[in-house]
């Protein structure tokens, strides 16, 4: 009989465990979606190889092998998962953080300035704006239109959001040099 062999990713572990560490004194309530968002846009515009793959959904860019990594390391206490009074999930550090943060610490320690940057710059949003500009970036990565279009694109998918809301997202992440053909 063949051996098996297990390949266990602690990267992915340790950046959601990392993440929920760095989030918790977060103004804004770091839950599923905004763990989704920035894990995204970690990938996508930041470049970090965090290994999942998304495809637009409700709330923008989803990775169901992110979801299920969150709910597997919620059962292993490297965070805790719980419903917040206002709304929505609440993602915080669990019993175990240390030792999944401890695994992934040379991805960490590789990624860590790519991980600043983004926890800077979209940390202090709340899931709205990180759907919306996520969106954005999930759109004109798949099909680099230009600033009217995207803007048409995006309202056409999230209609809830006003013409001059996208607009003004779009132009807020091209000056930041977050929407770049690469």
């Amino acid at each position: 009989m063949g051996r098996i062999n297990f390949s266990i990713p602690w990267h992915k572990y340790g950046l959601i465990v990392y993440l929920s560490r760095r989030m918790a004194d977060n103004s804004f309530q770091f839950g599923k979606t905004a763990l989704q968002k920035i894990i995204y846009i970690l990938e996508e515009v930041f470049n970090v190889p965090c290994g999942y793959n998304f495809s637009l959904y409700t709330y923008g860019p989803f990775s169901s092998e992110l979801a299920g990594d969150l709910d597997y390391l919620a059962s292993l206490k490297g965070v805790s998962v719980s419903w917040a009074n206002s709304g929505g999930y609440h993602i915080a550090p669990g019993a175990e953080a240390d030792y999944f943060i401890k695994k992934a610490e040379k991805f960490l320690e590789k990624n860590m300035n790519e991980i600043d940057r983004v926890l800077n710059y979209f940390g202090e949003m709340n899931a709205k704006d990180l759907e919306l500009r996520a969106t954005i970036i999930f759109v004109f990565k798949n099909g680099k239109k230009k600033d009217e279009e995207l803007v048409k694109e995006v309202s056409q998918i999230k209609p809830y959001f006003s013409i001059d809301q996208i607009r003004n997202a779009v132009d807020e992440l091209k000056e930041k040099d977050f929407l770049s053909a690469s």
